[in-house]
Formats: C-alpha cells, structure tokens, sequence
C-alpha cells in the first residue's frame, strides 16, 4: 500500500529498451532530488520492462496494452480492447496511488496509463526519443503538461503542445565518465590498432552483421580489427562464417558496452535514439545504418540529425553491403583527424544534464501540486 504521506510518481514506457532505460533514468534523477518520492511503473508482461524495472528495484504494476500496428485488422480490434482494459486498470490505479504526475517515455505502453490520467486530470510528462515523434506520443502531447524532447526541431511535430523543453535524451551516467585510454588498456587494444565496434543492438541486425562478415572474408586491412556484437539468435551463425577470419572478434552480447564503445575508433550501428545519445556522451564518429522498418522510419531522422551536425555517416540499410562496408569504413579509418572531428561533433549533441532537466521539470509539477518538502 503507498503511504499518503508520500507523493506517488507513476512512470510508464516500454517494449524496447529504448524506451525503458530513458525512464529508469528519469527516475533515478527525481529520486536523487525527492527521495521521499513513491516510484512506480506500468507496463506489460511481455515487454522488457517486466524484467528491467523490477531488476532496478522499482514496484511494476501489469497492464494490458498492445500497438495500432500495420493496416486496419483483427489486430486493430485487439488492441483497441487491450486499450481500454489498460486504461480501465490505470484508472484504477490512479485513484488508489493519487500520483502527483505521469510519466510517458513512448510507445504504445504509454497510450492506457497517459489516456487514464488525463481523464482524472493528473499533469502529465512526455519524453520522445527520436528526431520524429512515434505515433503514440505524438497523440498523448495533446494535453499534456510538459514535453520534453530530444532534438532541435522537434518541437513542430507537437503543435497542440503547451510547454515544451529541448532536454535530450537521458543516459547511465558511466557514459559521460569512461575514460578511452583506461578502456582501450583494460581491453587490451594497442596503440597502433584501430579497432571498428559493430552493434545491432541486443537483438543485432542481420543485414550490418552479413555485411560485416563478407568484408571480413575480403580480408580487412591491416591493423584493424572488428568486434562484432551479432546478438544472442544470430552468434551461432555468425560464428560458424566468421571461424578463422583475422581480425575479426564475434560476440553474443557485450556487457561492458561502454568500455567497447569509448575504446573503438569506429562504431558501426543502429540509429535508435538511446544508441545514438550513447554515442554522442562518449564523443564517438561513428556510421549509423538506420533500422528500415523502425515505426515513422524514425532511426532515420536520427541519422541524418548525427549527420548534418558532422557527427555521423549516414548509410541507408538497403546500401551497406560488404563492398560499402570496405569503401566507407576504409576511408574513415585512414583519416583520424576527421574521425577526430566526427567524435567531437558527436560529443556537442551530448546533454548531459537530460535527466537532471526532466527531473527539474517533475519538481516544478510536484510543486504545484502543493507538495512541500521536509
């Protein structure tokens, strides 16, 4: 049972984790300044906020709730049903807690508890990710108390929006604090080697690990080698083509990502809003080959945003084929002072304070609220 003399902070958001650890970094960040505060999660049973929140000690309720995917379908009529389960438990929810405001981070998880407290006219949070807004956020900002984005520009896909504020996206803080030269020694790269970090997130990416390979199997140049983090279903495939080839390293999953990705001198990757605020906190150049099938081709707009800033090189996933991979990466990586430049560029996108700002914005709400402290 929550204590009334607590204030209650109902956060949802989920499916992947780019919409997850956003959320437990706001929370983390309000903790730090309003540790009285009773911290809880909505979410599914199915998504990777089921195992994530809990792990990060957070109280989860379950609720129903499935995307508007696709065409009009059967699916449709599901999660219309799904909805306004959720949205019926939410409301629920809310009457029992009295949360002082609700936070959304994106995604159709948001849709039952956001619709639920503003119908109980409980302030409400947005956080979007992305240089283009998913469909759900987008939606849910009408009314919304505050919407925090990510990007510059942004801000013109919330025209009904009635405070906005330009944060960026919140991350672990051991991405602003790991040192290059620690972890290029901690990982045992030398000096000369240039090292080329390939991600697809913890899914991976087959078309960016099958062009990977064949460059590899071309013969990579000298001196470079490639980790390749393939993702738990395609290591075993990886594997079994990338057996023997020099300099190539295969890995399921990396769980000191950090440390690989402050050491490379080159990643190679999706452009999800989390991996790319991971890279720009670390000041990393970096060749970004977006997601194709990513809802409002999202991944794109946060490429090409890397991009024009010089931060990044932009390939269309259709593109990058093991022959592009060897055009694009060779000529990146024989040219450190425009490597240098991509990082610091990278490095400018950086928000350090997105978290701190968020919270900042959830204290103004609690204050008006009637909130007082001590």
């Amino acid at each position: 049972m929550p204590d009334a003399n607590r204030p209650v902070l109902l956060i949802a958001g989920g499916g992947t984790g780019g919409h997850i650890q956003p959320a437990l970094a706001i929370a983390e960040a309000f903790a730090a300044v309003h540790p009285e505060t009773d911290i809880r999660f909505c979410g599914t049973s199915s998504g990777m906020e089921s195992t994530l929140v809990p792990a990060a000690g957070y109280p989860f309720h379950v609720i129903r709730a499935r995307g508007f995917a696709g065409r009009p379908s059967m699916d449709w009529i599901r999660a219309a049903l799904d909805l306004r389960a959720g949205r019926k438990a939410c409301s629920a929810l809310i009457r029992k807690v009295r949360p002082f405001a609700v936070v959304g981070t994106g995604g159709y998880v948001c849709g039952p508890l956001v619709a639920a407290a503003r119908r109980a006219r409980v302030p409400v949070l947005l956080h979007e990710q992305n240089a283009f807004p998913g469909k759900a956020n987008r939606y849910l900002s009408r009314g919304a108390h505050t919407v925090c984005i990510s990007y510059e520009g942004t801000e013109r896909y919330f025209p009904k929006a009635r405070n906005i504020r330009l944060t960026g996206n919140p991350v672990r803080s051991v991405f602003f604090h790991t040192d290059r030269g620690a972890s290029r020694t901690a990982l045992a790269i030398r000096p000369e080697e240039k090292m080329v970090l390939v991600l697809g997130g913890s899914q991976g990416a087959a078309s960016i690990n099958g062009a990977i390979l064949d460059w590899a199997a071309q013969g990579l140049p000298a001196g470079v080698k490639v980790v390749l983090m393939t993702g738990k279903r395609n290591v075993e495939a990886a594997l079994a083509r990338g057996a023997g080839l020099p300099g190539l390293d295969i890995r399921d999953y990396l769980q000191d990502v950090h440390l690989y990705m402050a050491a490379a001198d080159l990643l190679v990757c999706r452009a999800g809003a989390l991996t790319c605020a991971e890279i720009a906190a670390l000041g990393r150049p970096s060749v970004l080959v977006p997601y194709p099938y990513a809802a409002g081709d999202h991944q794109t707009h946060n490429a090409l945003a890397f991009e024009k800033r010089g931060a990044a090189v932009h390939v269309p996933d259709a593109q990058f084929t093991a022959d592009h991979a060897a055009r694009v990466l060779g000529t990146l990586l024989k040219d450190p002072d425009k490597l240098a430049h991509m990082g610091e560029a990278a490095r400018s996108l950086a928000m350090p304070r997105a978290a701190a700002d968020i919270a900042a914005s959830l204290a103004a709400i609690l204050t008006e609220s009637g909130y007082v402290t001590g």
